[in-house]
């Protein structure tokens, strides 16, 4: 009997350690303060000028994206997705919450899409803006 309860406690001490009693998780991501921030309706309008940067952008948060791994994140009527980082979003985000997300800007041109090659460097055709977020945090006040 003495063994048994000997090995749930072993058990339950180290599921302890495993699941996450460390220093690494109250630390809170920090974001860059030499990277630009960029209003979102520039990023979506000139995103072949930000693609494959990391930029700072802010709005607010718009819920989740059908695959239920993306959100929307949105600044009055301009939207583009975020794809979260590894260690995931803070856990009080609403919809409607403001945030602040770094991260790499992706974007795809509807030509590309359709297999079509772009000829003129000239069209300013819409593109699909995504951002790889390496840091997500609220912005309240």
């Amino acid at each position: 009997m003495k063994s048994l309860s000997l090995m749930t406690i072993i058990f339950s001490l180290s599921l302890g350690f495993v699941t996450g009693c460390s220093d690494k998780d109250t630390q809170q991501a920090k974001l860059d303060p030499n990277l630009p921030v960029i209003a979102m309706s520039d990023l979506v309008k000139q995103a072949y000028n930000y693609t494959g940067k990391t930029i700072t952008v802010t709005g607010r948060f718009g819920g989740m994206c059908a695959d239920g791994e993306d959100f929307y994140f949105k600044d009055k009527l301009v939207m583009i997705e975020v794809i979260p980082p590894v260690e995931g979003m803070p856990s009080d985000i609403t919809i409607g919450t403001p945030l602040k997300v770094q991260g790499v800007v992706l974007s795809q041109n509807e030509h590309e899409e359709e297999g079509e090659e772009k000829h003129d460097e000239g069209d300013e055709s819409e593109s699909e803006v995504k951002i790889q977020a390496t840091v997500i945090l609220t912005n309240r006040s």
